[in-house]
Protein backbone atom coordinates (compact mmCIF):
# COMPACT_ATOMS: atom_id res chain seq x y z
CA UNK A 1 0.00 0.00 0.00
CA UNK A 2 1.40 3.41 -0.94
CA UNK A 3 0.41 6.96 -0.06
CA UNK A 4 1.00 9.80 -2.52
CA UNK A 5 2.37 13.07 -1.17
CA UNK A 6 3.25 16.21 -3.16
CA UNK A 7 6.22 18.18 -1.80
CA UNK A 8 7.82 21.10 -3.63
CA UNK A 9 5.91 20.19 -6.81
CA UNK A 10 7.58 16.79 -6.85
CA UNK A 11 5.52 13.62 -6.68
CA UNK A 12 6.65 11.24 -3.96
CA UNK A 13 5.52 7.80 -2.97
CA UNK A 14 5.78 7.31 0.77
CA UNK A 15 5.34 3.77 2.02
CA UNK A 16 2.90 3.16 4.84
CA UNK A 17 5.66 1.33 6.70
CA UNK A 18 7.72 4.50 6.88
CA UNK A 19 4.84 6.45 8.41
CA UNK A 20 4.13 3.60 10.80
CA UNK A 21 7.75 3.72 11.92
CA UNK A 22 7.53 7.44 12.67
CA UNK A 23 4.26 6.99 14.53
CA UNK A 24 5.46 4.14 16.75
CA UNK A 25 8.76 5.88 17.42
CA UNK A 26 6.92 8.92 18.74
CA UNK A 27 4.37 7.07 20.88
CA UNK A 28 7.18 4.96 22.35
CA UNK A 29 9.05 8.02 23.58
CA UNK A 30 11.56 8.14 20.68
CA UNK A 31 12.94 4.80 21.82
CA UNK A 32 13.71 2.87 18.62
CA UNK A 33 14.42 -0.33 20.50
CA UNK A 34 11.01 -0.26 22.17
CA UNK A 35 9.26 0.67 18.91
CA UNK A 36 11.03 -2.21 17.15
CA UNK A 37 9.77 -4.63 19.81
CA UNK A 38 6.20 -3.42 19.33
CA UNK A 39 6.49 -3.78 15.54
CA UNK A 40 8.25 -7.16 15.78
CA UNK A 41 11.21 -6.00 13.72
CA UNK A 42 14.78 -4.81 14.23
CA UNK A 43 15.99 -1.39 15.29
CA UNK A 44 18.16 -1.16 12.18
CA UNK A 45 15.11 -1.78 10.00
CA UNK A 46 13.28 1.13 11.63
CA UNK A 47 16.32 3.37 11.17
CA UNK A 48 16.31 2.55 7.45
CA UNK A 49 12.60 3.43 7.14
CA UNK A 50 13.20 6.77 8.86
CA UNK A 51 16.24 7.52 6.68
CA UNK A 52 14.27 6.67 3.52
CA UNK A 53 11.41 8.97 4.52
CA UNK A 54 13.74 11.84 5.39
CA UNK A 55 15.59 11.33 2.11
CA UNK A 56 12.34 11.62 0.13
CA UNK A 57 11.18 14.67 2.10
CA UNK A 58 14.63 16.28 1.78
CA UNK A 59 14.53 17.23 5.46
CA UNK A 60 14.86 15.60 8.86
CA UNK A 61 11.79 14.43 10.75
CA UNK A 62 13.50 13.77 14.09
CA UNK A 63 15.82 15.82 16.27
CA UNK A 64 18.96 13.85 17.14
CA UNK A 65 21.57 13.90 19.85
CA UNK A 66 24.29 11.66 18.53
CA UNK A 67 22.51 8.47 17.52
CA UNK A 68 19.55 9.05 19.83
CA UNK A 69 16.22 10.51 18.70
CA UNK A 70 15.05 13.15 21.16
CA UNK A 71 12.08 14.88 19.50
CA UNK A 72 10.40 16.04 16.31
CA UNK A 73 11.63 18.74 13.97
CA UNK A 74 9.23 21.35 12.59
CA UNK A 75 8.54 19.02 9.65
CA UNK A 76 7.98 16.08 11.99
CA UNK A 77 5.60 18.11 14.13
CA UNK A 78 3.65 19.13 11.02
CA UNK A 79 3.50 15.52 9.79
CA UNK A 80 2.26 13.90 13.02
CA UNK A 81 -1.43 14.97 12.89
CA UNK A 82 -1.68 13.60 9.34
CA UNK A 83 0.07 10.36 10.25
CA UNK A 84 -2.22 9.93 13.27
CA UNK A 85 -5.26 10.53 11.05
CA UNK A 86 -4.08 7.88 8.58
CA UNK A 87 -3.76 5.28 11.31
CA UNK A 88 -7.05 6.34 12.87
CA UNK A 89 -8.72 5.52 9.55
CA UNK A 90 -6.88 2.21 9.36
CA UNK A 91 -8.05 1.32 12.89
CA UNK A 92 -11.62 2.24 11.94
CA UNK A 93 -11.51 -0.11 8.92
CA UNK A 94 -9.98 -2.86 11.04
CA UNK A 95 -12.66 -2.37 13.71
CA UNK A 96 -15.44 -2.56 11.13
CA UNK A 97 -14.05 -5.86 9.91
CA UNK A 98 -13.61 -7.23 13.42
CA UNK A 99 -17.13 -6.20 14.44
CA UNK A 100 -18.51 -7.97 11.38
CA UNK A 101 -16.60 -11.21 11.95
CA UNK A 102 -16.05 -11.36 15.74
CA UNK A 103 -18.28 -8.75 17.42
CA UNK A 104 -17.73 -10.02 20.98
CA UNK A 105 -14.03 -10.86 20.87
CA UNK A 106 -11.11 -8.46 21.18
CA UNK A 107 -9.37 -5.98 23.46
CA UNK A 108 -10.70 -2.75 24.94
CA UNK A 109 -8.20 -0.35 26.51
CA UNK A 110 -9.50 2.30 28.90
CA UNK A 111 -7.15 5.10 29.97
CA UNK A 112 -8.34 6.75 33.16
CA UNK A 113 -7.25 8.22 36.48
CA UNK A 114 -6.86 6.25 39.66
CA UNK A 115 -9.96 7.89 41.12
CA UNK A 116 -12.16 6.73 38.24
CA UNK A 117 -10.65 3.23 38.17
CA UNK A 118 -10.83 2.74 41.92
CA UNK A 119 -14.13 4.35 42.91
CA UNK A 120 -16.35 4.77 39.84
CA UNK A 121 -15.70 2.04 37.28
CA UNK A 122 -15.82 -1.25 39.26
CA UNK A 123 -19.59 -1.70 38.81
CA UNK A 124 -19.36 -0.89 35.09
CA UNK A 125 -16.41 -3.24 34.59
CA UNK A 126 -18.25 -6.07 36.35
CA UNK A 127 -21.36 -5.61 34.18
CA UNK A 128 -19.26 -5.29 31.03
CA UNK A 129 -17.31 -8.50 31.71
CA UNK A 130 -20.55 -10.38 32.37
CA UNK A 131 -21.86 -9.21 29.00
CA UNK A 132 -18.58 -9.55 27.05
CA UNK A 133 -16.58 -12.32 28.76
CA UNK A 134 -14.27 -12.79 25.75
CA UNK A 135 -13.19 -9.14 25.57
CA UNK A 136 -9.81 -8.48 27.18
CA UNK A 137 -10.37 -5.29 29.20
CA UNK A 138 -7.28 -3.22 30.04
CA UNK A 139 -7.35 -0.31 32.51
CA UNK A 140 -4.39 2.05 32.04
CA UNK A 141 -4.04 4.58 34.86
CA UNK A 142 -2.42 7.93 34.10
CA UNK A 143 -2.71 11.67 34.64
CA UNK A 144 -5.40 13.52 32.63
CA UNK A 145 -3.05 15.01 30.03
CA UNK A 146 -1.42 11.64 29.36
CA UNK A 147 -4.88 10.07 29.06
CA UNK A 148 -5.79 12.53 26.31
CA UNK A 149 -2.56 11.80 24.43
CA UNK A 150 -3.06 8.04 24.76
CA UNK A 151 -6.45 8.28 23.06
CA UNK A 152 -5.18 10.64 20.36
CA UNK A 153 -2.27 8.31 19.55
CA UNK A 154 -4.35 5.14 19.56
CA UNK A 155 -2.81 3.68 22.72
CA UNK A 156 -6.25 3.66 24.35
CA UNK A 157 -9.74 3.29 22.89
CA UNK A 158 -11.53 5.38 25.52
CA UNK A 159 -10.25 8.01 27.94
CA UNK A 160 -12.06 8.90 31.17
CA UNK A 161 -11.07 11.93 33.23
CA UNK A 162 -12.28 15.28 34.52
CA UNK A 163 -9.47 17.48 33.24
CA UNK A 164 -7.77 17.80 29.82
CA UNK A 165 -10.31 15.98 27.65
CA UNK A 166 -13.09 18.44 26.79
CA UNK A 167 -11.07 21.20 25.14
CA UNK A 168 -9.13 19.02 22.71
CA UNK A 169 -9.86 19.22 19.00
CA UNK A 170 -8.81 15.62 18.38
CA UNK A 171 -11.28 14.15 20.86
CA UNK A 172 -15.04 13.58 20.84
CA UNK A 173 -16.32 13.82 24.41
CA UNK A 174 -19.39 12.45 26.15
CA UNK A 175 -20.62 13.53 29.59
CA UNK A 176 -20.20 10.83 32.21
CA UNK A 177 -21.24 12.32 35.57
CA UNK A 178 -20.97 15.44 37.75
CA UNK A 179 -19.33 15.60 41.15
CA UNK A 180 -18.13 17.90 43.93
CA UNK A 181 -15.64 17.64 46.79
CA UNK A 182 -16.10 16.51 50.38
CA UNK A 183 -14.19 17.46 53.50
CA UNK A 184 -13.32 14.41 55.61
CA UNK A 185 -12.39 14.52 59.29
CA UNK A 186 -12.06 11.97 62.11
CA UNK A 187 -15.42 11.20 63.70
CA UNK A 188 -14.29 12.79 66.97
CA UNK A 189 -12.95 15.95 65.27
CA UNK A 190 -14.37 19.30 66.37
CA UNK A 191 -15.70 19.87 62.82
CA UNK A 192 -17.50 16.51 62.70
CA UNK A 193 -21.26 16.88 62.48
CA UNK A 194 -21.21 20.27 60.74
CA UNK A 195 -23.40 20.59 57.65
CA UNK A 196 -21.03 23.06 55.99
CA UNK A 197 -17.66 24.74 56.54
CA UNK A 198 -16.64 28.19 55.31
CA UNK A 199 -13.34 28.79 53.52
CA UNK A 200 -11.55 30.70 56.32
CA UNK A 201 -12.31 27.82 58.70
CA UNK A 202 -11.01 25.28 56.20
CA UNK A 203 -7.82 27.30 55.68
CA UNK A 204 -7.19 27.42 59.44
CA UNK A 205 -6.56 23.66 59.59
CA UNK A 206 -3.73 21.61 58.06
CA UNK A 207 -5.05 20.04 54.84
CA UNK A 208 -4.42 16.71 53.14
CA UNK A 209 -5.59 16.63 49.52
CA UNK A 210 -4.74 15.73 45.93
CA UNK A 211 -1.51 16.32 44.08
CA UNK A 212 -1.51 19.16 41.52
CA UNK A 213 -3.28 18.36 38.25
CA UNK A 214 -5.53 15.66 39.73
CA UNK A 215 -9.18 15.54 40.78
CA UNK A 216 -9.88 19.25 40.90
CA UNK A 217 -6.75 20.31 42.80
CA UNK A 218 -6.38 23.33 40.52
CA UNK A 219 -9.86 24.55 41.51
CA UNK A 220 -9.05 24.07 45.19
CA UNK A 221 -5.91 26.20 44.91
CA UNK A 222 -7.69 28.86 42.84
CA UNK A 223 -10.60 29.13 45.27
CA UNK A 224 -8.34 29.70 48.25
CA UNK A 225 -6.19 32.14 46.28
CA UNK A 226 -9.18 34.17 45.10
CA UNK A 227 -10.31 34.45 48.71
CA UNK A 228 -6.88 35.70 49.76
CA UNK A 229 -6.22 32.59 51.85
CA UNK A 230 -3.07 30.46 52.07
CA UNK A 231 -4.01 26.94 53.17
CA UNK A 232 -1.44 24.73 54.86
CA UNK A 233 -1.25 21.71 52.52
CA UNK A 234 0.68 19.28 54.71
CA UNK A 235 0.38 16.31 52.35
CA UNK A 236 -0.57 15.90 48.68
CA UNK A 237 -1.35 12.47 47.22
CA UNK A 238 -2.78 10.91 44.05
CA UNK A 239 -5.07 8.52 45.89
CA UNK A 240 -8.05 9.28 48.16
CA UNK A 241 -7.26 6.08 50.10
CA UNK A 242 -3.90 7.59 51.03
CA UNK A 243 -5.54 10.90 51.94
CA UNK A 244 -8.14 9.11 54.08
CA UNK A 245 -5.47 7.08 55.86
CA UNK A 246 -3.50 10.14 56.92
CA UNK A 247 -6.60 12.07 57.92
CA UNK A 248 -7.46 9.11 60.15
CA UNK A 249 -3.99 9.40 61.72
CA UNK A 250 -4.69 13.04 62.61
CA UNK A 251 -2.35 14.65 60.08
CA UNK A 252 -5.02 17.13 58.97
CA UNK A 253 -8.47 17.46 57.46
CA UNK A 254 -8.95 15.98 53.99
CA UNK A 255 -10.44 17.32 50.78
CA UNK A 256 -11.39 14.53 48.39
CA UNK A 257 -13.81 13.85 45.52
CA UNK A 258 -17.25 12.89 46.80
CA UNK A 259 -17.27 9.52 44.99
CA UNK A 260 -14.01 8.58 46.72
CA UNK A 261 -15.42 8.66 50.26
CA UNK A 262 -16.12 5.12 51.44
CA UNK A 263 -17.60 5.19 54.95
CA UNK A 264 -17.63 1.39 55.16
CA UNK A 265 -13.85 1.34 54.69
CA UNK A 266 -13.10 4.27 57.00
CA UNK A 267 -15.62 4.03 59.82
CA UNK A 268 -13.50 6.41 61.90
CA UNK A 269 -14.08 9.24 59.39
CA UNK A 270 -17.03 11.43 58.52
CA UNK A 271 -17.67 13.55 55.41
CA UNK A 272 -18.94 17.11 55.20
CA UNK A 273 -20.34 18.49 51.91
CA UNK A 274 -18.64 21.60 50.50
CA UNK A 275 -19.43 23.53 47.34
CA UNK A 276 -16.70 26.17 47.52
CA UNK A 277 -14.56 24.52 44.86
CA UNK A 278 -17.24 24.17 42.20
CA UNK A 279 -19.01 21.34 40.43
CA UNK A 280 -17.02 19.16 38.06
CA UNK A 281 -17.84 16.91 35.13
CA UNK A 282 -16.05 13.69 34.29
CA UNK A 283 -15.96 12.96 30.57
CA UNK A 284 -15.47 9.96 28.32
CA UNK A 285 -13.48 10.64 25.16
CA UNK A 286 -12.70 8.82 21.93
CA UNK A 287 -10.68 10.00 18.98
CA UNK A 288 -12.88 12.25 16.88
CA UNK A 289 -11.93 10.83 13.48
CA UNK A 290 -12.07 7.11 14.31
CA UNK A 291 -14.75 4.66 15.39
CA UNK A 292 -14.22 2.19 18.21
CA UNK A 293 -15.51 -1.37 18.43
CA UNK A 294 -19.18 -2.04 19.16
CA UNK A 295 -18.34 -3.38 22.61
CA UNK A 296 -16.47 -0.13 23.30
CA UNK A 297 -19.65 1.80 22.61
CA UNK A 298 -21.49 -0.66 24.87
CA UNK A 299 -18.98 0.12 27.64
CA UNK A 300 -19.70 3.84 27.31
CA UNK A 301 -23.45 3.19 27.41
CA UNK A 302 -23.04 1.24 30.66
CA UNK A 303 -21.09 4.17 32.09
CA UNK A 304 -23.83 6.65 31.24
CA UNK A 305 -26.55 4.35 32.57
CA UNK A 306 -24.66 4.10 35.86
CA UNK A 307 -25.55 7.70 36.78
CA UNK A 308 -28.69 8.28 34.69
CA UNK A 309 -31.01 7.77 37.65
CA UNK A 310 -28.87 8.84 40.60
CA UNK A 311 -27.64 12.16 39.13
Amino acid sequence: MAIDVVVNQRHLQIQLKQLETVWHTVINGYNLSQAATVLHTSQSSLSKHIAALENQLKTEVFIRQGKRLTGLTAMGTALMPHIESIFAEIRTIENLSLDFNNPNIGTLTIATTHTQARYVLPKVVKEFKERFPKVNLILQQADPETIAQMVIRGQADIGIATESLLHNNYLRCYRYYDWTHRVIVPSDHELAGLESIDLPTLASYPIVTYHGGFTGRGAIDKTFNNAGLEPDIVLAALDADVISTYVGLGLGIGIIAEMAFEPSHYQNLTAIPVDHFGRFTSWMAVRDDAEIRQYGRAFMTLCQQQFSQSL
